[in-house]
């Protein structure tokens, strides 16, 4: 085969692979440098047409649909299985009310906070917190923004030095009552709405911000703060820009709440997740006597009232319950007892409120 004969079945060649997957063409510039090189171009032929051999195998397979997506993975295995790792029994009349921050637990009771440590379970220090869990005025806990925060009484906030588990200081707020931590700042509910708090010298900033009626509960996570409004008995839910302070009510809501965030989700107490973008369910799950629910470990855990306490494990990747119940504290008498559950770094904790005691969980190599 004569240079003439190459040069010729290259361009056929080429304009062939162009127009059938919609390429440039770069002929002109193959045939300017064949001109160029003479010499050059009998090895350069070889070479372009080993490339056009290579491109007529590996293009379409390239161009076909769905060639390009990576392979699809197995559902990952999740880690461990949950056990109870010890109980801490609290004085009696502790209430509901966690927080986990600062290597620690904290638990409000009647007039005290618990602090606890969060590896050996025991009780480290007990702090004087006057008007928590008074009657008609609820409390609440957050750990965060450098510092512990109890509402009490009704009328304001402690400040606790996580270190020394000593009040630093005491906010006066009117009808304080959830509380919680998020983008640097502390947030706060009372008759108006939501307020914002500068840990920095402990004063509110902005305007009172509107997120319904009223009964409120907080949740940070997903670069927002979602707040859940009870207020004569129509529940609304609201992101909070932790910027801005701007609420927007979740947009078609098909949840009453939103107790987690985790898995790019919303998840409910009722064990229903949610697209936070949407508001609508992405999966919900039916289980009897759900109470509360937290996100932790890459897991949904939900605890539920039944014959007992128990926790139940939902798996973000298939949406479904998975492994075996772990029970908790004795059978209440009454089915709307109140739960707390709460995660951090060392587990899971548990209140057993009619029994007042504190469950630590940890997962466990299967």
């Amino acid at each position: 085969m004569n240079d003439d004969q190459i040069v010729a079945g290259l361009r056929h060649a080429l304009d062939t692979e162009v127009q059938r997957h919609q390429l440039e063409d770069r002929w002109p510039t193959i045939e300017q440098r064949l001109r160029r090189e003479p010499k050059r171009r009998a090895m350069i032929a070889a070479i372009a047409g080993a490339i056009l051999v290579v491109a007529a195998v590996t293009i379409p397979h390239w161009l076909a649909p769905g060639a390009h997506h990576p392979p699809v993975k197995p559902t990952p295995k999740l880690a461990g299985r949950l056990v109870v790792a010890g109980q801490i029994r609290l004085p009696k009349g502790s209430s509901l009310n966690l927080a986990v921050g600062f290597h620690a637990v904290w638990a409000t009771g009647n007039g005290v906070t618990y602090k606890i440590d969060d590896r050996t379970g025991r009780i480290v220090r007990t702090i004087r917190t006057p008007g928590v869990v008074a009657a008609y005025c609820s409390s609440d806990i957050a750990a965060g923004a450098g510092a512990v925060w109890v509402t009490y009484g009704c009328r304001g906030i402690y400040r606790i030095d996580p270190r020394t588990a000593r009040i630093v200081a005491n906010l006066r707020v009117p009808d304080a009552g959830a509380i919680a931590t998020a983008g640097g700042l502390v947030w706060v509910t009372d008759n108006s709405g939501l307020l914002r708090i500068q840990p920095r010298n402990d004063r509110i900033i902005g305007k009172s911000i509107g997120v319904g009626p009223g009964g409120w509960a907080l949740v940070p996570g997903a670069g927002a703060l979602w707040v859940t409004s009870y207020g004569a008995g129509n529940e609304e839910i609201f992101r909070v820009d932790l910027a801005t302070g701007t609420a927007r009510p979740l947009a078609n809501p098909t949840i009453t709440d939103v107790g987690a965030v985790g898995a790019g989700s919303l998840w409910s107490s009722q064990v229903e997740r949610v697209n936070p973008a949407t508001g609508k369910t992405i999966a919900a799950n039916y289980v009897p006597g759900a109470k509360a629910i937290a996100f932790w470990k890459g897991s949904a855990w939900a605890l539920t009232l039944q014959r007992t306490l128990v926790i139940l494990r939902i798996n973000p990747a298939t949406n479904q319950v998975t492994g075996k119940p772990v029970p908790v504290g004795a059978p209440p008498p009454y089915v709307d007892e109140p739960v707390a559950i709460a995660s951090g770094p060392t587990g899971l904790w548990v209140v057993d409120f009619y029994r007042s005691l504190l469950f630590h969980l940890v997962l466990r190599a299967r």
